[in-house]
């Protein structure tokens, strides 16, 4: 980000560090949980760090911030999922679906969802990159399936 942190999503099978103030302090219980951390800019140290999981398997695979230092993660989720009110689909989609997370963050180790939403239909679906422009639009890539008819 402009102060020189690094931001980085992943997928862990659980006993990852995470902050004071975190959205997820514990894990999830699916087979795989995605985390979010930030690192100060001498690599020292976490600004903060948490899980983000349900009781399925959630893979983060993009990352991005905007102006303010708010995180925007993409990834992979084959269930159940923290959705937010008034997501933009807050229903599974089936097989698999990408979702889109925006975390609020504070340097005192906080962080906050600001929204999360599932991004998929019946096929799987992976969101596998994610961007931010100057006025705050969201720009996600990946893969879709599709189902053939017999």
């Amino acid at each position: 980000d402009a102060s020189g942190n690094a931001y980085v999503t992943g997928s862990t099978t659980g006993h990852f560090p995470t902050t004071t103030g975190a959205v997820q302090t514990a894990f999830g219980g699916g087979s795989w949980d995605a985390f979010v951390s930030e690192l100060n800019a001498a690599g020292s140290g976490l600004v903060y760090s948490t899980y983000m999981g349900g009781n399925a398997s959630i893979f983060g695979y993009g990352i991005a911030t905007d102006n303010s230092g708010n995180a925007y993660i993409t990834g992979n989720t084959s269930g159940s999922f923290p959705i937010t009110t008034g997501a933009y689909q807050t229903a599974f989609g089936g097989s698999s679906d990408a979702f889109v997370i925006k975390l609020n963050t504070s340097l005192s180790g906080a962080a906050s969802l600001a929204y999360s939403t599932y991004l998929g239909g019946s096929a799987p679906d992976t969101g596998t990159g994610i961007a931010v422009d100057g006025s705050g639009n969201i720009y996600v890539t990946g893969s879709t399936g599709f189902t053939v008819a017999p």
